[in-house]
This record gives C-alpha cells, structure tokens and sequence, in this order.
C-alpha cells in the first residue's frame, strides 16, 4: 500500500507520525486481498494553533472506490482515532455491499421481526 503521511503546523511531530503509522498498519490488514500497487492512503494531520482545533483528512483509494474521512477535534489523539474509525467503517460498507451482505443483512431482520411478531401472537392467545 502506498502511504503519504502529511503534517502541518504540528508541534510533537514523532508522536503524531507514530499514532498515524500505527493505525495505518491496522488498516493494511483489511487491504490483504488488494495487490500493494493498488492501494493508496494519504493522511493530512494539521493544528490550527489560534484555535486549539486539530484536523485530520484521510483518504484511501480502492480499486474501483474512493473512502474519505475526516474529522475536527480539540484532542490531537481523539481527532486522529475518528478519523480512521470513520475510514474502517465505511470500508466495512463497501467490503459488504461488494460481497451482497447488506441485502442478507436486511431479510434476515425482516425474519426475525416476523418471527416475534407471531410469537407474541401465539402468547397472547386465551388455551
């Protein structure tokens, strides 16, 4: 996987670099069945030090999709681990959608409320 890793107006730039190399190598994990060329990460960390706010942008390209995520907090930590949460999710939505688990998901529930809805039916019911 390619990684571009960019940090702007940061003070402790190795504990930043660290954190975002760490949670990157979490992400690798999902992209095993991806060949390593057709993976792209790039990460944009910045301060805004007037306001005490710190931003992270983080986009993966896909084969075939484009995830972007990004995230505002006053916590530098906070602020980065949203922001990769938010990518692994929607990465989840679309690794679901492709295998058509987001349709199995939806009749498997529409059982389910079938199934207790009839339940309590056959409870209420006078023997």
């Amino acid at each position: 996987m390619k990684r571009t890793i960019e940090l702007k107006h940061v003070g402790p730039k190795g504990v930043v670099r660290e954190l975002l190399t760490q949670l990157i190598g979490r992400l690798e994990e999902k992209f095993h069945h991806f060949p390593d060329e057709a993976v792209s990460l790039h990460a944009l960390f910045e301060e805004n030090g007037s306001h005490k706010l710190y931003r992270t942008a983080l986009t993966c390209h896909i084969p075939g999709h484009t995830v972007a995520a990004h995230v505002e907090d006053r916590e530098a930590g906070v602020a980065i681990r949203k922001a990769f949460e938010e990518l692994e999710r929607q990465l989840d939505k679309r690794h679901a959608k492709l295998h058509g688990r987001h349709l199995r998901k939806r009749t498997g529930r529409l059982a389910g409320i079938g199934r207790e809805s009839q339940e309590l039916a056959d409870a209420e019911e006078p023997s």
